[in-house]
């Protein structure tokens, strides 16, 4: 899911993933929720892609790239689900992120 990307993957789902492990969906869940400690197959992968734009939005060679491009190549489908996830996870809007990690450098 990490290095190929595969939580930008449009369409993911816990049964496509588990289709293309080769392993027992209700395996694969368990594996997520008590392994890694998620709540469910949505926070496990909005938080990798999270994880990633917040890497982006920090990164001063893509000061220039707007947050909708970053939003949608890391796998959400519109900018409101990216903005409010993030927010949640942040308590700043994707711009506040980068406005406040690009002083900082």
């Amino acid at each position: 899911m990490g290095e190929e990307r595969g939580y930008a993957q449009e369409g993911l789902s816990l049964a496509g993933l588990a289709e293309q492990l080769g392993t027992p969906e209700y395996r694969l869940r368990r594996v997520i929720n008590q392994g890694l400690g998620h709540r469910n197959f949505n926070a496990y992968v909005n938080g990798l892609r999270l994880a990633e734009a917040k890497r982006r939005l920090a990164d001063p060679a893509q000061r220039q790239l707007p947050v909708l491009s970053i939003a949608l190549d890391v796998g959400f489908g519109s900018i409101g689900p990216f903005n409010r996830a993030f927010k949640a996870n942040t308590g700043l809007t994707p711009t506040e992120f980068r406005h406040q990690r690009l002083a900082e450098s």
